[in-house]
């Protein structure tokens, strides 16, 4: 069915929530697109113009579900991936909401996940401009269980945060923000490039951040850090007698050792050191971007490119995975007259270079749960570590603090 003609049907539907919705998150036609690394046009406007004309979206598109009287709706709630095929009390609310929305015909509500069911839940994806797989996991969940009252709170909350931004960043800048996982570089005011990128699990949150790049690694070794160690590693060594790591040395009391061979079990984890050798398979990919705090949070690559295609990317232990780390480096290094003849060369070593930035790169983790698109349309993102429970601050919060993230070391 051509996307116009489901729009068209929706409308016919008795659903007076979604026509505030799609106002406000301007359904569009054509494909759901994904976001790739791209670099900015020539004729794009200079970015502090870009927040501004995306703060002023998200004013108006939040004044308009605000003028809805509010009305009860159906919580699907969390619990396992729902699909085709699935059935059961969440399926219930599922097509409720569903009607709800005015994406299923009230009597076609039941417990079962069928065709009529599956279609429905692609039209919704299809309407956010999400992943269209017919897959109810956490991002399409909590799209489906967010009122217009929240959405518009997001729309309020996003927009003063990203005119503070405006105010006060610089002109060069790496924007990552961590409910959308993407970053941005921002070159002498110009969006330079763009990608997706994966941020840390909500149990070990990549805290909010005002820092800066100094190093950019190339071949860089992984040192596997305290809490990944301490929680993940070691009890694996215990068990199995290998840390599961690809090509990495193993380190007792600063020696290396054969770790099937060691008796593990009364060993502490300030004894152990693991360290995977560069390559392909590390951990960190081909590039790693060093930056200045105390949390040993950084940006790098990754040897594990499919998590890009996931729509929740809060999979890391609290460091930025880059989508197009080379890209970034490319961009980073241009000014330090590396030359991509030269980075190639440098790959090719199989051992780790360090090239010092002679002008370090601001870095700022930001918090916007609704943004806007390249086609205008409001785009909302999961409160991934639920700070938007908190009231809708007067000011920017203060991007020197960090957020509520594992204090130890973090990494991949």
């Amino acid at each position: 069915m051509h996307a116009s003609q489901t729009l068209t049907d929706h409308r016919r539907r008795p659903a007076p929530v979604l026509a505030a919705l799609t106002l406000a998150l301007s359904v569009i036609a054509g494909t759901a697109a994904t976001l790739a690394a791209t670099p900015a046009t020539a004729e794009a406007a200079p970015y502090r113009d870009t927040l501004t004309g995306w703060a002023d979206r998200l004013d108006a598109a939040a004044t308009v579900l605000e003028a809805e009287p509010e009305r009860a709706i159906t919580r699907i709630g969390s619990g396992p991936l729902l699909k085709k095929g699935s059935s059961g009390e969440r399926v219930e609310r599922l097509t409720q909401r569903l009607a709800e929305l005015g994406f299923l015909d009230p009597l076609r509500r039941g417990d079962l996940y069928d065709e009529e069911v599956d279609t429905a839940v692609r039209a919704f994806q299809f309407s956010q401009r999400m992943k269209v797989d017919g897959l109810v996991g956490g991002g399409t969940r909590v799209a489906l269980d967010r009122s217009p009252q929240e959405a518009a709170a997001q729309m309020r909350r996003s927009a003063l945060s990203m005119r503070a931004f405006r105010d006060t960043a610089p002109d060069t800048v790496i924007l990552v923000n961590l409910p959308s996982q993407t970053t941005t570089l921002v070159r002498d005011g110009e969006e330079a490039l763009t990608m997706r990128s994966i941020v840390g699990r909500p149990s070990r949150e990549t805290p909010l951040l005002q820092d800066q790049i100094t190093h950019v690694i190339v071949n860089p070794t992984w040192t596997v850090p305290p809490t990944v160690l301490k929680e993940d590693k070691l009890p694996l060594l215990r068990a199995k007698g290998t840390p599961g790591i690809a090509n990495a040395v193993v380190y007792l009391d600063g020696a290396p050792v054969e770790p099937a061979v060691v008796d593990w079990r009364n060993v502490s984890p300030r004894r152990v050191r693991i360290v995977q050798q560069p390559g392909d398979h590390n951990a960190l990919g081909r590039y790693r971007f060093n930056m200045t705090n105390p949390y040993n949070i950084y940006l790098h690559g990754t040897n594990e490119p499919r998590l890009f295609d996931r729509e929740i990317r809060t999979v890391s232990s609290g460091c930025v995975r880059l989508e197009d780390a080379r890209g970034m480096a490319e961009a980073l290094l241009a000014t330090e007259h590396v030359s991509t003849a030269r980075l190639d060369r440098m790959l090719d070593r199989q051992e780790p270079q360090w090239i010092k930035l002679s002008q370090p790169v601001p870095v700022r983790f930001v918090y916007w749960t609704a943004t806007v698109d390249d086609r205008d349309a409001v785009r909302l993102h999961p409160d991934i570590y639920d700070l938007n429970e908190d009231p809708v601050p007067a000011a920017a919060p203060d991007a020197t603090t960090p957020g509520p993230a594992d204090p130890m070391p973090q990494g991949a």
